[in-house]
């Protein structure tokens, strides 16, 4: 087999997509392949879908793929724009790549895998990129992640925060509870009211949560979610608190390591006298 047919096959590409050159550097450990079309070629438009969108120009792009064994590898090519009879000149999506990346979807894939281990700059020097590029990577997923969650079906939700820099840098993580989900839904910087607030504009399009959690030294001073009663325990105490709206109770300076939030949404059963009513708030569990 041919080593051009050869990477055609590993790298997947359909027409009108060819491997027309490679090129390997052993001194520079380097392995670049190149990727064209044939002229005439037609692509669909990457707008409406429409077949068969003449060229109008094209624009030459290199990405970092994965390692040819020890040695980086690289694929370049023209990227063409065509021209749409609804939409004008739209530039063409390549198959493998995302728009404005300069990685290829495999790359960046690996990246992915490897950020879950270990932090990103030790994820930077071990496929030798810069973190700031690392960065966006992660970035882009993650913000995707994190706009592709259904949360309808979300009930309690704890708050946490964590330092993780010298000083007094922290950030606050949302968790769902749920024992068949215990995932983070949000995570922002700082530990103080707006963390609460940021995380309720969140999350007021998309679900309507009924009751809510957290333990946090410090939250918010005001009413964040109308319409929830707080209660807090600490240590074996329990009382309720007497505002009708709260996302988390205030704890003292004292109380970071012992303090536990329990919000839930006010129903029928909870209103006083109902023959459903709790005289005691539910221990969470």
């Amino acid at each position: 087999m041919h080593d051009l047919d050869l990477f055609q096959q590993a790298l997947g590409l359909e027409e009108p997509w060819k491997v027309v050159e490679v090129k390997f550097d052993g001194a520079r450990r380097r392995l670049d392949l190149r990727i064209d079309f044939a002229k005439g070629a037609r692509f669909r438009c990457p707008e409406c879908g429409a077949a068969g969108c003449k060229v109008h120009d094209t624009e030459r792009h290199t990405w970092r793929h994965l390692n040819f064994f020890q040695h980086e590898a690289y694929l370049s090519a023209r990227v063409p724009r065509v021209i749409c009879s609804e939409h004008g000149v739209k530039q063409v999506q390549v198959p493998w790549a995302r728009e404005r990346s300069d990685f290829t979807l495999l790359f960046e894939a690996w990246v992915m895998v490897l950020v879950k281990e270990m932090p990103v700059k030790a994820v930077a020097g071990l496929v030798d990129e810069h973190d700031t590029k690392i960065w966006r990577i992660v970035h882009h997923y993650v913000d995707r992640a994190v706009e592709a969650q259904d949360l309808l079906g979300v009930e309690r939700l704890g708050i946490d925060d964590t330092s993780f820099r010298r000083g007094q840098d922290y950030v606050s993580v949302f968790c769902d509870l749920d024992p068949s989900e215990r995932r983070a839904v949000f995570v922002t910087e700082g530990r103080d009211q707006q963390t609460v607030e940021q995380f309720a504009g969140f999350l007021r399009p998309m679900a309507a949560i009924r009751s809510r959690s957290a333990r946090s030294a410090r939250t918010c001073r005001r009413p964040t979610w109308p319409g929830c009663s707080s209660t807090f325990r600490r240590r074996d105490h329990v009382r309720s608190l007497p505002h009708q709206a709260a996302a988390v109770a205030i704890l003292g300076p004292g109380d970071s390591r012992l303090g536990l939030v329990y919000l839930q949404a006010q129903t029928p059963f909870d209103e006083p006298g109902h023959a459903g009513h709790h005289p005691h708030p539910r221990p969470f569990a």
